[in-house]
């Protein structure tokens, strides 16, 4: 193979053994991406519009009062812009073949295809901080219903912090790549004998000189950055403070038994923690991997992207897909049984 950086380190030791799995990794790759198109077109069409109700909902003016359902209905926006983008990447670069066998595309398509790698990394990052953010907010809410960070006036400001930050960072993504001419191929029989046609060019994406020189050094610092801060903080943060809030709650929930006497609380707190563990494992089936990934990357980045990318690369967006709507349509349910919560409290008091 290959190597698509110069003195890269090796994650695979290729001997007998590691060829069998890697030549098996391919072939669930070939029969996987079969369904993939189509499994992930429907995802998105009802994950859309699910959103788009859910949204709807959310942004009523007796809902826009809390600050979780502010920091939702942000998710929910996010999301909808992700699998719009999939959606039409998906039905183009997946559904719709080139006529011709054609190799590349139009440069109109590629830009569409940057915007939409660059652009979904960036929302989908966005969203995860802004579980971060909602975790703390539910945290903080345990001990001080009072609190600032309740109230949906810092929700905007936040966002606003948490975008310009993530598209900030996300800049040296889009540096990195260019859209480059090639000749136009096309398959004539059945031996895939190609041919050459001068007058029509078709464009794919590359990486630029800079980024492969000095063994990929640039490429890999922007590797390093976008797996760290687009991954792994986000992913220690969203598990540090969703079992935190676990045990609180747990807590909260047994002060109250003690203090009232009464079971029915108890229930609500005990299907909100049903809900987060639920969460938190979606979390960790769909984020934890691709964090783990993402630093590989950056040490073995020959490695990674020819043998795990490129097998498991539509797994991976699958699972992104999954934790859209699952993780989110669980948030949804947490925020609900949390104000009925709020609602039997007050009653009570």
């Amino acid at each position: 193979m290959m190597s698509m950086c110069d003195d890269d380190a090796y994650l695979f030791d290729i001997d007998n053994t590691t060829q069998l799995f890697l030549y098996r990794l391919h072939l669930f790759s070939s029969v996987y991406t079969i369904f993939h198109r189509y499994f992930c077109a429907l995802i998105c069409f009802c994950g859309v519009t699910v959103n788009l109700v859910h949204i709807a909902v959310l942004t009523r003016k007796q809902m826009r009062c809390f600050a979780v359902n502010s920091i939702l209905s942000v998710m929910a926006i996010c999301d909808v812009i992700i699998m719009s983008f999939y959606f039409v990447y998906i039905i183009r670069f997946r559904v719709i073949e080139n006529e011709d066998d054609t190799l590349g595309y139009t440069y109109g398509w590629l830009v569409f295809l940057l915007i939409h790698v660059v652009l979904s990394i960036a929302l989908h990052t966005i969203g995860l901080y802004l579980s971060v953010f909602m975790a703390y907010v539910r945290w903080v809410a345990l001990d001080r219903l009072d609190s600032k960070w309740i109230r949906t006036r810092p929700v905007g400001r936040i966002f606003f912090a948490i975008a310009i930050t993530i598209f900030a960072l996300s800049i040296p993504t889009l540096l990195v790549h260019e859209i480059v001419p090639f000749k136009h191929f096309t398959t004539v029989n059945e031996n895939y004998t190609i041919n050459l046609i001068d007058n029509i060019t078709y464009y794919t994406v590359g990486l630029i000189p800079q980024a492969t020189d000095n063994s990929c050094r640039l490429f890999k610092a922007n590797l390093w950055l976008t797996g760290i801060f687009f991954k792994v903080i986000p992913c220690v943060l969203l598990f540090w403070f969703t079992v935190a809030l676990m045990r609180k709650l747990n807590e909260t929930s047994r002060k109250r038994i003690f203090l009232l006497g009464e079971k029915k609380k108890k229930m609500a707190m005990d299907k909100t923690t049903l809900m987060l563990i639920i969460m938190l494992f979606v979390f960790l089936c769909t984020e934890l991997p691709q964090g783990a990934l993402a630093i590989l990357n950056a040490m073995y980045t020959s490695d990674i992207h020819a043998y795990i990318y490129m097998n498991l690369g539509e797994l991976l967006d699958l699972l992104s897909l999954i934790n859209c709507n699952v993780g989110y349509t669980v948030q949804l349910v947490i925020a609900h049984q949390e104000q009925k919560g709020e609602k039997l409290l007050s009653g009570d008091i």
